[in-house]
Formats: C-alpha cells, structure tokens, sequence
C-alpha cells in the first residue's frame, strides 16, 4: 500500500546549478511481498534499478519523475502488522555524477556549448535519445584535460553559457542556452490568481531579502582575466554583495564581461518577489490538476496576489523548482519561482517584445 510520495526537482535560487531530481516513496507491506530476504520481489530489491513516476487524470498518464533507485530501507518492528519500505531515487544527474572523464574526444576551441556538452557525454556513450539541446550562444574553449566527474564537466560548460541543465520528467537530459530561457520566457504564461478568476492557488510566499543580492560581480574564464563590475549605489545602500564566477570556459573575456554585467543589472537591487506558489492538486478541479501535473522547469507562471487593503501584486516569472508532496488524501504542488534574470526582444510577445522596455541579451 502506498503511503506518500514526494518528488523534488530543479533548483532553489536562480544562479545555483540545478541538483539532481529526487523521490522519496513510502509503502506499507502487509504480506511480507518486498521482504529482501524472501519476499517475493526479494531478487528485484537492488540499488540503480530504473524508477518512473506516473499520474493518470482524465485518461491522460503524465510522467512526474523518471530515476535510479539509490536505497530500499526495510523496517520492521517487532510485533506488527506490517513493514514499512522507503524508496529513495535519483534521476540521471546520478549517474553522471558517479562517472570520471579526463579527456573529451573531438572538443577544441570554437565548439558551441551544446556541442561541447554532446561530446562529453559521448565519452560515455549516453544515448542521443536521451538528450535535448539547444545548439548553443557562447563558444568554448578546447577541453581543458583534467579528470573530474561528468556532471561537473558539463556544469561548468552550462555556466560558461549562462544556460540552464537539468533532467526533464522523462529522464531526458535537457540543455537551455540563453536564446532558449528568453524564448521560454516568452511563452505564453500559466494565470494563477487567489480571486477565482484564474487557477486558485493555496498559497504564495513573498520574498524581499538580501540573499539575491549582487553588487559587486566578477566572472572569469580559464587563462583570462577576471572581469568585475560593480554597483556603487547598491554598494552604499545594502553592503558589498559578492558573486564570484571562476574557471569558465568561454573563448573570450568579452563573453566573461557580459555575464558579469548581466548578473549586476538583475541582482543590484532587491525587490519585493514571489518566491514559491503552491497547489491542491488533490482537488478535480481540471485547469489545477494539469498545471500541477503538465508545467516543467523554466515553464513562465504569471500569479496576482489579492492584498489586505485591497491592492494587488502580480509578478510574470518562471518556474525554477517543483516539488510533489502526495499521500492517499492528499496532493500539493509547489512551484519555486524566480524572476527572469535574462531579458531578450522577441518581436510580438506581450512580455517580451516591448520596444524601449527589453533590452536583447548578449
């Protein structure tokens, strides 16, 4: 019998890597059917066997987490009815993780990011089936040659692009560039509103605080010189607020100035955010279900938030985490959010094509 469930994917603050997605299952076993020793299953209770996480609604199966189980813990206590079994999993990121690679056939100077990140997992043959990039907007260069897990190699090349990396649901790897989070961002955006009018939501959290702050930025490439720029203004007013980016891959130091100064414009003053939304999923209320169960990392979310006095806050921002807490009564959905830190000119979007407002991204 099943328990709960609780899926974690995706990443809390916007300049963090994302880490691996996880999930965590709890079952109750009446017959003794996953006993480890001489359960019926016993010879299928083993690390690193493949996981999926399925939900069906409205005759629609949707995939929430796709993995490789870590841990089967097995509790019993003396004198009950039942044992208790705790599934842990991790998706691919694991994998990636638990592999060391030195040299990177075919990377040199001039590879586009995405290309570089193909190349490394050839090293490891992992299957082009199982990857979905965008081409790339930095160039790199060659393959620095030092031995270090797989999943920081290609880390290291997704922050040289100021992309994004992560498993999807599917456990399909996904790579974003720069043009691909602007694009994204673009999209027409999912309504949450607590007036009935759009998806209703349980609850909001507001942030206004001094952890996304940056004034004081410097991003440097391998062999380049480190390329700080700084904020005074903020400086006075908030304290020195350091970012330090160090041991990136881009050809040029022009491409270290423009990260830099793209982390400056967004980050040199706080504001007031909305920092995570979360769901009754449980509900069949249909518009909530399929967001809860449909809406991916990086997906724009646009929430209004009714205030006592009767004002309003409404924020247009993109989904950076999804978490998943169900149990057999209940199901809450909560989406970690942040605002766009890459701002880009899309001709005719309503968000992102306003002549003197958007600024095109390096």
């Amino acid at each position: 019998m099943l328990n709960s469930v609780v899926v974690r994917r995706g990443r809390d603050r916007i300049l963090d890597r994302h880490d691996a997605g996880s999930a965590t299952i709890v079952l109750s076993d009446l017959t003794g059917l996953l006993d480890p020793d001489n359960g019926t299953y016993a010879n299928e209770i083993l690390p690193m066997r493949q996981l999926q996480i399925t939900a069906e609604y409205s005759s629609v199966v949707y995939v929430i987490f796709s993995g490789f189980i870590e841990e089967w813990d097995y509790t019993y206590a003396v004198g009950e009815d039942a044992a208790f079994v705790t599934i842990t999993a991790l998706d691919a990121f694991r994998l990636l993780n638990l592999t060391n690679i030195s040299t990177v056939t075919g990377a040199s100077s001039g590879d586009l990011t995405g290309t570089r990140i193909g190349e490394i997992l050839d090293e490891i043959s992992w299957p082009s089936s199982s990857r979905d990039f965008s081409v790339g907007q930095t160039t790199c260069q060659a393959d620095p040659g030092t031995t270090r897990d797989v999943l920081t190699a290609c880390q290291t090349v997704v922050d040289s692009e100021f992309g994004a990396f992560f498993t999807k649901v599917n456990g399909v790897l996904k790579f974003m560039d720069r043009d691909a989070i602007i694009t994204a961002h673009a999209q027409s955006p999912t309504v949450f509103a607590d007036t009935g009018s759009d998806i209703y939501y349980e609850e909001v959290e507001f942030d206004i605080d001094d952890i996304v702050l940056a004034n004081d930025v410097t991003v440097q490439r391998t062999g380049g010189t480190a390329q700080n720029v700084t904020d005074a203004t903020s400086i006075a007013s908030f304290f020195q607020r350091n970012v330090s980016r160090t041991g990136l891959l881009m050809e040029t130091d022009a491409d270290a100035l423009n990260q830099a100064t793209t982390i400056l414009a967004a980050r040199k003053d706080p504001q007031l955010r909305i920092g995570a939304i979360t769901i009754d999923a449980y509900q069949d209320t249909s518009d909530r279900v399929t967001a809860a169960l449909d809406t991916e990392l990086f997906d724009p979310i646009k929430v209004t938030r009714t205030q006592p006095g009767g004002g309003t806050v409404t924020r247009t921002l993109s989904v950076q985490g999804i978490e998943h807490s169900i149990t057999p009564d209940s199901w809450k959905t909560r989406f970690q959010t942040a605002e766009k830190i890459l701002d880009g000119f899309i001709l005719d979007s309503s968000t992102s094509g306003k002549l003197g407002t958007n600024a095109l991204s390096y």
